[in-house]
């Protein structure tokens, strides 16, 4: 069985000038992987388009996969962040109200970065720790089900909500991300999270 490729940071960036270089590595590696692929991108034409040395990518990065997967955590944390941040606001929404913003953020966030999830999906799914991706999509679970506990009467599911809030969060992290490269234009448009919403809400409700 084929060895995983090293894909661990060297060292964590501990430092401010440490972290900055990181996010300036992260930043050319995405706009290196949007441009030219993953097949065709390398470790020297990152270095090139950070404005820094090989050695200092090599300093963070081990391998070229190893900088392409702390690039797709940082995606998957920015989502996580997007309903982090929306939560508070949903506490005054009913739940097609919450549904509906929360796709609607998320759907535009994709939409922004659409040529980095295209590659990715495309050309490098297998880059990204699963526990790392399964412990974001749980946090959002947990703010997903305080949300639907708070709103029982509006629902039809009933019993425990784990499920249906674990369910919720995954389909629409994967209809949202896979839009990218199946559904671009209707992901520039908002009919793709208007039909994610009417989806989700149909489940929900009454």
């Amino acid at each position: 069985m084929p060895r995983r490729p090293k894909t661990a940071p060297r060292r964590p960036p501990l430092q401010r000038r440490s972290a900055e270089t990181v996010d300036v590595l992260l930043q050319a590696a995405e706009r290196v992987l949007a441009r030219d692929g993953f097949a065709r991108a390398t470790t020297n034409r990152i270095a090139e388009a950070a404005g820094v040395s090989i050695g200092t990518l090599y300093h963070y990065f081990p391998t070229l996969e190893a900088l392409i997967e702390a690039l797709v955590h940082r995606m998957w944390a920015e989502e996580l962040a997007i309903v982090e941040r929306r939560a508070p606001a949903l506490a005054t929404m009913t739940v097609a109200e919450g549904v509906g913003a929360l796709i609607a953020d998320l759907a535009a966030r994709v939409h922004e970065r659409r040529a980095l999830y295209q590659r990715w999906y495309a050309e490098a799914p297998h880059l990204g720790d699963l526990a790392t991706g399964l412990g974001m999509a749980d946090r959002a679970t947990a703010l997903t089900r305080a949300f639907l506990e708070a709103r029982r009467a509006e629902l039809r599911v009933d019993g425990d909500l784990g499920f249906a809030a674990d369910f919720v969060v995954k389909m629409v992290l994967a209809g949202v991300r896979t839009a990218a490269r199946d559904f671009p234009e209707q992901l520039a448009s908002g009919e793709l999270a208007r039909a994610m919403t009417a989806m989700v809400v149909g489940y929900l409700c009454r």
